[in-house]
C-alpha cells in the first residue's frame, strides 16, 4: 500500500465526521415529531450522502489518468448519487402509499443495482493494463442482458415476472412476492459484486510477491464484518446509504493504492525526480523545484522561452503552461564528448578514406595499364608479319627515294590492315559477336589505301546481321593475304562481299600488269571455310565462303 499523505487523512477525516453527522440526523428522524426539524434532519442526511457522492465523482474526473476508467468511475458516481435521490424522494416525500409514482421510484432502485456491478467489471478489466487500454468489445455485450432485466423490471406491471401483487397494485409494498426474474436480476447484481471484489483482491497483490495491497482488503474485511452483523441484527442503517460508502470506498481504496492510475502525490513525485526541472509563475517565482534542478537567473529562464539555452553541460528549455512556465535542463555532457569523438573518428576515417581511394586508384591505374600491355602484346604478335614488313617498306624508302610513292602506298595498306585488325580485336574483348558491318569497314578502308598506289577499285557489299569474330578474323586475314602477295603486280581490284545469317561470301577479281605464276597463290590457306581460285594469264579470281557451322581453328 502506497504512503497515504496528512491531505488524504484529513479528506478521510472530514468525510468521516460528515458520515456522523448523516447517520444521527437518521437516528434523531426517527425520535422527533416536529414536522419542520423531521424534514430539516432528512434533508441534512441527504445533502451530506449525495453531495459526499457527487464531490466523489467531481474529484475522480481530476485525479484519474485513464479516460475510460475516468468516463466509468464518474458513471458509478452518478448511478449512487441517483440511487440516494431515488430513495429519498420515495422514502421522505412519497412514502409507501402505494401510488404509481412510488412504485416505479422502487422500480428505479434497479437501475443502478444492475449497472453498477457492471461498470464495476469494466473497472476490474482496466486494472494492470496499459494507459492506452480500452474496454473489449466482447465485454461491452453485457450491455444487452444488463438492459434486459432494467426493462423487465420497468415493464413488470404488465407481465409481473419480476414481482407479483396478489392484492393489486394498490398493496404492492405491503403484499409483494418475488418472481423468477427478480432472482435472476439479483443474481446479476450479487455475482458480479462477488467478481469485482474477488478480482479487486487478486490484482492487489504487489508484483514479483506474495504480499498484496492491504486496503482494498481492509475495506473488504469491514463490510464483510458489517453484512454480518447486519445478518445476526445487531447492527442496523440505511442499506442504500451503506452500499454506496462501500462501493466507493472500494474503489477509492484501489485508487489510493495505485491499482488504478491517478495524479496523486505529483508534488512528491516531481521534487524526486531525477530530471532537472522547476515550474515558475509568469513573475518567474518558484512554485516547485526537483530535487537535481540548478538554480537559475531570471534572465536565463527568460531567453529560454525564445530559443533552449547551452549551459554547458547542459541544455535549458522552456514551455509555457497555465500559469507560468515549466523549464527543465537536458544533460548533454555525454552526447558532447560522444560528438567529440565522433568527429575525431571521423577525421580519422577520413584520411583513411584518402588512402584507400589513393590505393584504388593506383590500382586501377595499374590494372588499366596492364590491360592496354596484354592488348598491345596480342595486336602485336597477331600482326608482327605486317609490321616487319613495313619496317622493311620504310628502309627501301629512306635507301632508294625514287620509290618513294609506291613505297608509302604500300605501308598505307599494311598500316589500315594494322589498325582494322586490332580494331577486331578490341571488339573481340568485349563479345565474340559483332556486327558484319565490321568486315565491311575493314576491306573498304583498305581499298581507299590502294588507291593510293593508282590501283583502280571497285567494292560491292551487302552486309547484315552479326557475325562471329573469328570468322570475321579469317575473312579480313585472307583478303590482306591475297592483296600482299599481288600488291607490286596489281592494276585494279574488284570486290564483291555478301554477310548474311552467319555466312560470308567474298570474290576478288585482281588485273595485274603480267601474268599470274601459280605458285603465288598455292599456298594460301583458312583455318575455316574454303576457297577456290583461277588464273587467266593477268587476271586473277578467288572465291572465299565460310559458313555458319564451320569451325576455325
Amino acid at each position: 500500500m502506497t504512503k497515504i499523505n496528512k491531505k488524504t487523512i484529513l479528506y478521510a477525516m472530514g468525510v468521516t465526521v460528515l458520515l456522523l453527522i448523516a447517520y444521527y440526523s437518521r437516528a434523531f428522524h426517527t425520535q422527533v415529531d416536529e414536522p419542520v426539524l423531521k424534514m430539516l434532519l432528512v434533508m441534512i442526511r441527504s445533502v451530506i450522502q449525495i453531495s459526499l457522492v457527487i464531490g466523489w465523482c467531481s474529484s475522480v474526473g481530476t485525479r484519474i489518468i485513464n479516460k475510460q476508467v475516468r468516463h466509468y468511475l464518474i458513471a458509478v458516481g452518478i448511478l449512487l448519487a441517483f440511487w440516494l435521490i431515488l430513495r429519498t424522494c420515495k422514502w421522505e416525500f412519497i412514502a409507501q402509499n402505494g401510488t404509481h409514482l412510488g412504485r416505479y421510484l422502487w422500480y428505479s432502485y434497479y437501475i443502478p443495482m444492475v449497472f453498477v456491478p457492471l461498470l464495476g467489471v469494466f473497472i476490474i478489466d482496466h486494472i494492470g493494463k496499459a494507459e492506452n487500454y480500452k474496454t473489449p468489445n466482447k465485454l461491452k455485450y453485457m450491455y444487452i442482458p444488463a438492459t434486459f432485466l432494467v426493462t423487465a423490471v420497468f415493464t413488470n406491471d404488465l407481465h409481473q415476472l419480476v414481482f407479483s401483487f396478489p392484492k393489486g397494485f394498490e398493496n404492492c409494498e405491503s403484499d409483494c412476492k418475488y418472481r423468477f426474474l427478480y432472482y435472476i436480476t439479483m443474481a446479476w447484481f450479487i455475482i458480479l459484486g462477488i467478481y469485482f471484489v474477488v478480482m479487486l483482491i487478486k490484482k492487489s497483490r504487489v508484483p514479483s510477491s506474495k504480499n498484496f495491497q492491504k486496503l482494498p482488503a481492509v475495506i473488504f474485511g469491514i463490510s464483510i464484518i458489517f453484512w454480518v452483523l447486519y445478518c445476526m441484527q445487531i447492527v442496523s442503517g440505511d442499506l442504500a446509504a451503506i452500499d454506496c460508502i462501500m462501493i466507493i470506498s472500494l474503489l477509492e481504496s484501489a485508487i489510493q493504492s495505485g491499482l488504478i492510475p491517478s495524479n496523486t502525490s505529483y508534488n512528491e513525485l516531481f521534487r524526486s525526480s531525477t530530471v532537472s526541472a522547476q515550474i515558475v509563475d509568469t513573475n518567474y517565482q518558484l512554485c516547485m523545484v526537483s530535487g537535481t534542478a540548478t538554480a537559475l537567473t531570471e534572465d536565463v529562464m527568460k531567453s529560454a522561452e525564445a530559443e533552449p539555452v547551452d549551459l554547458g553541460d547542459t541544455i535549458l528549455h522552456s514551455k509555457a503552461i497555465t500559469g507560468g512556465y515549466v523549464l527543465w535542463q537536458d544533460d548533454v555532457k555525454q552526447i558532447k564528448e560522444l560528438i567529440k569523438e565522433l568527429r575525431y573518428t571521423r577525421e580519422r576515417l577520413g584520411e583513411k578514406n584518402e588512402l584507400l581511394k589513393a590505393e584504388l586508384e593506383l590500382k586501377e591505374n595499374r590494372a588499366r595499364t596492364e590491360e592496354k600491355s596484354r592488348l598491345y602484346d596480342r595486336i602485336t604478335k597477331e600482326v608482327a608479319p605486317q609490321l616487319a614488313k613495313a619496317e622493311e617498306l620504310l628502309k627501301l624508302a629512306e635507301s632508294e627515294p625514287k620509290q618513294n610513292k609506291s613505297v608509302i602506298a604500300k605501308v598505307s595498306v599494311i598500316c589500315a590492315y594494322i589498325k582494322r585488325r586490332g580494331n577486331l580485336l578490341l571488339l573481340g574483348e568485349e563479345s565474340n559477336i559483332i556486327p558484319a558491318k565490321e568486315l565491311e569497314y575493314c576491306i573498304r578502308e583498305s581499298l581507299d589505301n590502294l588507291r593510293l598506289g593508282d590501283i583502280f577499285t571497285s567494292f560491292d557489299s551487302k552486309c547484315d546481321g552479326l557475325l562471329k569474330l573469328e570468322q570475321a578474323i579469317v575473312a579480313f586475314d585472307f583478303y590482306e593475304n591475297i592483296v600482299e602477295r599481288l600488291l607490286d603486280d596489281a592494276t585494279a581490284m574488284l570486290i564483291h562481299l555478301d554477310c548474311y545469317d552467319g555466312i560470308i561470301k567474298m570474290r576478288l577479281q585482281i588485273g595485274c600488269n603480267e601474268d599470274i605464276a601459280e605458285h603465288t597463290l598455292s599456298e594460301l590457306s583458312v583455318s575455316c571455310g574454303n576457297f577456290e581460285w583461277d588464273i587467266q594469264e593477268e587476271d586473277v579470281t578467288v572465291t572465299l565462303l565460310i559458313s555458319e557451322g564451320g569451325k576455325c581453328k
